[in-house]
């Protein structure tokens, strides 16, 4: 069975990969893998709270990003994983892809502009700059949305 990431950055595009996971999913069964990846809080704020307050924060938050799409895939009767990360988000979708072998990853389409080219723009445009940077044979994911 197949590994689909759909990586969900803010509320405002959760009905969207939700939509998107749902018709993949119909066309044929996969593992959907849901992700939001939180920026950690800046030292100077983090140093106030235990590693355990700061987990509990960043859960909350990435699973309020993805309550609608959760909600939408639950409705179908898709089976889903949740996953909330911590770190750079181009950076973690790209090695979650790696080190769960998906074999497609769901992203807004990209924008026709230069920074896009070199991967500045959206979060989008950054995770297909780094797939194509980090396998160069080919063996990256295929990108949908």
């Amino acid at each position: 069975m197949n590994d689909i990431l759909v990586p969900i950055s803010d509320q405002a595009e959760s009905r969207w990969a939700a939509d998107q996971a749902i018709a993949l999913y119909r066309r044929e069964p996969a593992r959907i893998h849901l992700l939001n990846v939180q920026r950690p809080l800046p030292r100077h704020i983090a140093q106030f709270f235990s590693g355990g307050d700061l987990r509990d924060f960043h859960r909350d938050a990435g699973m309020r990003v993805m309550e609608q799409a959760m909600q939408l895939l639950d409705e179908a009767g898709i089976p889903h994983q949740d996953h909330v990360l911590v770190g750079n988000q181009a950076e973690t979708i790209v090695r979650f892809a790696q080190q769960h072998r998906c074999s497609e990853v769901v992203l807004d389409n990209p924008p026709k502009s230069m920074l896009s080219m070199f991967g500045l723009g959206s979060i989008g445009s950054q995770v297909r700059h780094l797939m194509r940077a980090q396998a160069p044979d080919g063996a990256a994911p295929e990108v949908s949305g």
